[in-house]
């Protein structure tokens, strides 16, 4: 696969790149997004797929903080991949394969409302700054040393149907909105507030 990257600018505060590179086996996607502040790089994102995941999140703070939190709205392009990722749960852990103990580093998702909320969590004592909010994955597939295929059965299947999803919206110039879209962001804008995420779940048009 030819490699390429590709900048979008969701606002003068965020810009979003996305990367495929050679890997070894096979292709490294990258979605990353930096947040700024006058103009300096305050905190990112990078969510990385090749033989195994890597997600990890930065921010420019020396403090011991425990959590880096990133809201998605229902217009940026990575809402709806986030929101298949979750499949109707409310949240979903993340667990770092490379941290002994469970559920200490790891990414949540949730969604509040009409927003989607990613968090990177450490609650060990001490970690290197540069993996205070690495999680690790072992493996794309089924692997008896993830914690995922021990814990949480279809993980892996999301992480890699969101992967692709994202490149689908990311890399195709004409993204044609499906009725799901469509209805949840008339949804999100009508000053009635009538719920059609919850007429559409109801009746199953989209599953």
């Amino acid at each position: 696969m030819k490699e390429l990257e590709k900048h979008i600018k969701i606002n003068k505060n965020r810009i979003l790149i996305y990367r495929i590179s050679e890997g070894y086996a096979k292709p490294t996607y990258t979605i990353m997004e930096g947040f700024l502040k006058n103009g300096e790089l305050i905190k990112n994102y990078e969510l990385s797929q090749w033989d195994d995941y890597g997600l990890n999140g930065w921010i420019n703070d020396d403090n011991e903080v425990i959590k880096i939190s990133f809201d998605f709205d229902i217009n940026h392009p990575l809402y709806f991949p986030l929101l298949h990722l979750l499949n109707d749960d409310n949240e979903l852990l993340i667990d770092d394969d490379s941290t002994r103990e469970d559920n200490k580093k790891y990414m949540l998702i949730q969604k509040e409302k009409n927003k989607i909320f990613v968090e990177f969590i450490n609650k060990l004592e001490s970690t290197d700054m540069l993996e205070r909010f690495h999680v690790f994955i072992k493996n794309i597939g089924p692997d008896g040393r993830s914690k995922i295929d021990q814990n949480y059965k279809d993980t892996k299947i999301r992480l890699f149907n969101f992967f692709n999803e994202v490149y689908d919206v990311l890399i195709n110039d004409y993204h044609q909105i499906s009725i799901e879209e469509y209805l949840l962001k008339k949804d999100a804008n009508d000053d009635n507030n009538k719920s059609t995420a919850k007429i559409l779940k109801k009746k199953n048009i989209w599953s």
